[in-house]
């Protein structure tokens, strides 16, 4: 019997499956003496608190640079894709390098490369202040050798602050994976506050960023390295490695084998939904802010001819023509011109785009932690699809509220109070929508479990889908902002809840969301 069980075990890791599992279950059940070494994983609370406090200070440095960054490139670049494309070149390095530091995370532990990732955003940082210094002012009229130098410096700075992302998140999330090991309950409540602390340093840290940026404009930079550097001392001080040497020593097959987890069937199946939702999320999060800031500076500046007598109205009409040329020169195209007759277009100061966006975060936030105590309860498609009844729900009342006026400057109040009486039913779609994201982190957790030693490499798909999905995201809804202005983007945000459905239905359907965690 004693040679049956090493041998039960090993065929049962081999198949990856579910079977493992079940298996240590009934090994803790019986205070098996391998239970020593799945004991030796866990790590005390405060650590556990210590690495979700990290990704919420790395976050949140990432994201005030990205604001900062963002209204420098705003005041000199009149093209949304172009903005994109250099602010979000950040997620191309986060997908390329994500996989690769799972599964090295895997072999080597998880805290050296936790420790890495704020180092490389300090770096990133300076490179970003440098471009500032260098090129207060660009000329981007003219393609010239400091445009060109300017934008490689900006795209190196990105890519590197990508990298620390990558160093920190897929490490990260396998380390709280192996503190969690066989309780849903327990992996619920800390992947969503990881959830939590990434939703919540992206999104809060736009008013924070606006603020920053106000107070110090691109000098901000420095608020930013101070955040990494508490980063590295929270990690450092306060966190304990969750992987033993043993542990370390079992998982050093290939590199390549660990990337491959990707071809696992419910990997595969459940990749457009969350894929699909982070592309959303990008394109919000990251052309929101943009879009209700741009310049709309003819608001209120006309002369009205019919104030005039018939023979002057021609003349006020070319003077209204000059000096709405006049703006235009000094303040770039106007919004108004651009697409006209959309509220959500331009117009609000960049100070009251961020706290826009910002609230949004917040009540994200809130929902999470509502759905803490609830998704452990329900099926996890069940509350992907109610988190894709909120978006469409957001996508309805934000196109309509695009639909009342020209600008912020033209709203009746009347109009005003239209759109107060909607923001309750605005707000319950946020709550409702907020529940995919730590469902769909618990699934992938879930999933995990499945395949020993590759923990780190399955849950460091979080970052390349987080990565895809804000970049791809971001440049297409770009595409469609400068099509069709806001209402492009609420077009944009209605297709990718389709293709999500659609994703979501194929997982329930084949059961791929019954995947449970072994008990403690």
């Amino acid at each position: 019997m004693s040679l049956q069980e090493p041998i039960k075990r090993e065929l049962d890791e081999s198949s990856h499956g579910i079977e493992v599992i079940e298996h240590e279950i009934e090994e803790r059940q019986h205070h098996h003496p391998l239970d020593n070494i799945k004991e030796k994983l866990l790590v005390s609370r405060g650590s556990i608190v210590a690495s979700i406090l990290s990704t919420l200070f790395l976050r949140i440095g990432s994201r005030t640079s990205f604001v900062i960054l963002g209204f420098y490139l705003g005041k000199n670049f009149e093209s949304a894709v172009l903005a994109v494309v250099v602010i979000e070149a950040f997620y191309i390095s986060e997908l390329v390098f994500a996989p690769l530091i799972g599964a090295l995370s895997d072999r080597k532990g998880r805290k050296p490369y936790m420790l890495y990732a704020p180092v490389v955003g300090s770096i990133a940082v300076l490179m970003l202040a440098l471009a500032s210094i260098i090129f207060p002012r660009p000329n981007v009229g003219v393609i010239d050798l400091p445009l060109i130098a300017l934008l490689l410096m900006l795209l190196v700075g990105r890519l590197l602050e990508g990298m620390a992302t990558a160093l920190n998140a897929p490490a990260n999330l396998g380390y709280l994976a192996d503190a969690t090991i066989g309780s849903d309950r327990l992996r619920a409540r800390v992947v969503t506050a990881f959830e939590v602390a990434t939703v919540g340093g992206i999104s809060l840290a736009i008013p924070f960023g606006g603020q920053v940026y106000r107070l110090f404009g691109t000098a901000g930079f420095a608020v930013v390295i101070a955040i990494y550097a508490i980063t590295y001392l929270c990690i450092y001080f306060f966190m304990e490695e969750s992987l033993t040497r043993e542990e370390q020593s079992k998982a050093q097959g290939s590199v390549i084998e660990s990337l491959s987890v990707i071809k696992e069937k419910r990997i595969f199946t459940f990749i457009p939904s969350w894929l699909a939702v982070n592309m959303f999320l990008g394109a919000a999060l990251t052309l929101t802010t943009i879009i209700l800031a741009y310049p709309t500076p003819n608001v209120g500046k006309t002369i009205d001819p019919i104030t005039f007598s018939a023979e002057a109205r021609p003349t006020v009409q070319f003077a209204n023509s000059v000096l709405h040329d006049f703006k235009f020169a000094l303040a770039g195209q106007d919004a108004d011109t651009r697409h006209p007759n959309q509220l959500l277009y331009g117009g609000f100061t960049p100070s009251d785009a961020t706290m826009i966006v910002g609230a949004y975060g917040l009540v994200f936030l809130v929902g999470m932690g509502i759905w803490m105590l609830i998704v452990p309860r329900l099926r996890r498609t069940t509350v992907m699809m109610v988190g894709l009844i909120g978006l469409v729900i957001i996508t309805g009342i934000l196109t309509f509220y695009n639909s009342l006026g020209e600008n912020p400057a033209t709203l009746t109040d009347g109009t005003k109070t239209t759109i107060l009486f909607l923001l309750p039913l605005l707000i319950l779609g946020v709550i409702l929508m907020s529940g995919f994201t730590p469902a769909s982190l618990i699934h992938l957790a879930a999933i995990s479990e499945t395949l020993p030693g590759k923990r780190g490499a399955v849950m460091g798909l979080y970052s390349v889908l987080l990565g895809v999905g804000q970049f791809i995201g971001a440049w297409l809804g770009g595409i469609f902002v400068d099509m069709g202005g806001f209402y492009g983007l609420m077009i944009y945000s209605a297709a990718l809840s389709i293709i999500s459905l659609g994703s979501v239905l194929y997982m329930r359907s084949h059961n791929h969301d019954l995947i449970k965690s072994s008990g403690h």
